[in-house]
């Protein structure tokens, strides 16, 4: 199997996934977002965009050349500040400050959708420049 056909496999296998997980997501969720509660199942909206993203990075990723790793470098590089940043801001926004009132799975779930959706954002952004 050639790289290319292996890189289309990869990216119809990945915007398959993400529109199916985006659209499950945006169903299961949308109800508690108008009620204005905090949607539990919001994962599986984050695991679909991270899933359309890896779709637009399949053939920038998949052949395994010093770009490639370049990307995956300063990428994980950014993400380790983006995670840090994003517990400060939590850390203050549920403890000292208080305006926002979550409980520990809560904290969990924002910070699996922000290392889903960051990553693979961040890959996006340097592929873009790189």
């Amino acid at each position: 199997m050639t790289k290319q056909t292996k890189t289309n496999r990869n990216r119809y296998l990945y915007l398959g996934l993400g529109v199916l997980l985006t659209i499950e997501g945006i169903y299961l969720n949308y109800e508690a977002i108008l009620n204005g509660d905090f949607p539990d199942t919001i994962m599986l909206l984050a695991l679909g965009v991270n899933q359309l993203l890896l779709a637009y990075l399949s053939p920038h990723l998949f052949p395994k050349d010093e770009r490639a790793k370049e990307i995956f470098g300063k990428s994980m590089t950014i993400n380790y500040f983006v995670l840090f940043g994003s517990m400060a801001v939590l850390i203050l926004a549920t403890g000292s400050f208080g305006f926002v009132t979550l409980d520990a799975t809560q904290v969990l779930i924002v910070l699996f959708c922000i290392m889903a959706i960051g990553i693979p954002g961040t890959m996006v952004f340097y592929s873009k420049i790189l």
